[in-house]
């Protein structure tokens, strides 16, 4: 069972209109983008339940899309 993410909840990006700011895990090769969440431990436990290859990264995501910016420092 994987976690849901709830991402339409995520802060909104200040820079990118109808992105939002979270955790993402991702796979790097080949790519894939997998869903972002509001923390980074649930999104650890996502990387982990899906195992080798895949990683979390903070960044922006466009809502709808698989596209995601990642390397992005957390806000406080």
């Amino acid at each position: 069972m994987s976690i849901r993410s709830l991402a339409k909840n995520l802060p909104a990006d200040p820079d990118n209109k109808g992105w939002v700011l979270g955790w993402a895990v991702v796979r790097n090769s080949p790519w894939s983008f997998i869903d972002i969440y509001a923390n980074k431990d649930a999104a650890e436990a996502e990387s982990k339940r899906l195992g080798d290859g895949h990683s979390v990264q903070h960044g922006s995501h466009e809502l709808g899309t698989d596209n995601f910016i990642g390397g992005s420092t957390p806000q406080a």
